[in-house]
């Protein structure tokens, strides 16, 4: 029995709660969904789909021009003298403006997804060292994006830095946990921890996650096959 080493794939606008339903291993590119006018540089949405378009068709050079040229514009609205932060819903806007003591301007979602994108293609290059880096700028302009840390957290278990994987599925099972926009996530970072706890060989504390995973996702069969993998292991020690 093998390990599921690809527990979350990078991929492009997968972190819409639209697509959290979706099987493992299936790319997932959706368009997001329509907000609420208090976004700044909302105008920019239909240039965001489009380089989606791109991405899916894995129109890789056409896609990073794209990208590049909409993050340009979409810094051109900014007001420099306040921090900007994306946000995909109103929900988690009102989330983080409720915990939050420093003014800061809400951007459109799809700043935040080109980033992401970009990360996509950095992965399918096989440039980890550049999607982390990617990734590091959707965590400072998404705070609630919990669906970067498990996307940080598997291309880190692909380079086999199974603690620093674990501190960041952690960090998105804590923002998972603390906002309700963001719950969507918990199930996948408590197996994205478990499967970084079998790595390094805390096989007990593993297995709870996948227990407590099972709890919000009963039945899920990544769960179910690392439980599996952990007996497996157990029996071979015995």
């Amino acid at each position: 029995m093998k390990h599921l080493l690809c527990l979350i794939p990078l991929v492009a606008c997968l972190w819409s709660p639209i697509a959290q339903a979706q099987p493992v291993g299936e790319t997932v590119v959706t368009p997001f969904e329509l907000q609420v006018e208090e976004a700044k540089a909302a105008h920019l949405r239909k240039r965001v789909n489009d380089a989606v378009v791109l991405v899916r068709a894995k129109r890789f050079p056409e896609a990073e021009l794209a990208l590049a040229a909409l993050k340009k514009d979409f810094e051109a609205t900014f007001n420099r003298d306040v921090q900007q932060y994306a946000f995909h819903s109103k929900e988690e806007f009102s989330e983080f403006k409720r915990s939050s003591t420093q003014a800061f301007e809400w951007i459109d979602w799809g700043y935040a997804e080109c980033f992401t994108m970009q990360a996509f293609i950095a992965v399918e290059k096989r440039d980890f060292p550049s999607a982390l880096s990617l990734l590091a700028a959707v965590e400072k302009v998404a705070p609630l994006a919990a669906g970067t840390g498990i996307e940080r957290g598997y291309i880190l278990n692909q380079l086999r830095k199974p603690e620093e994987a674990l501190a960041a599925y952690e960090r998105a099972l804590s923002v998972s946990t603390r906002y309700r926009s963001q719950r969507p996530f918990q199930s996948a970072a408590l197996r994205g921890i478990g499967f970084s706890l079998i790595e390094l060989k805390r096989l007990d504390e593993a297995e709870a996650k996948f227990q407590e995973s099972l709890k919000i996702e009963p039945n899920n069969k990544i769960a179910l096959h690392e439980l599996d993998y952990i007996r497996n292991l157990r029996s071979k020690q015995q």
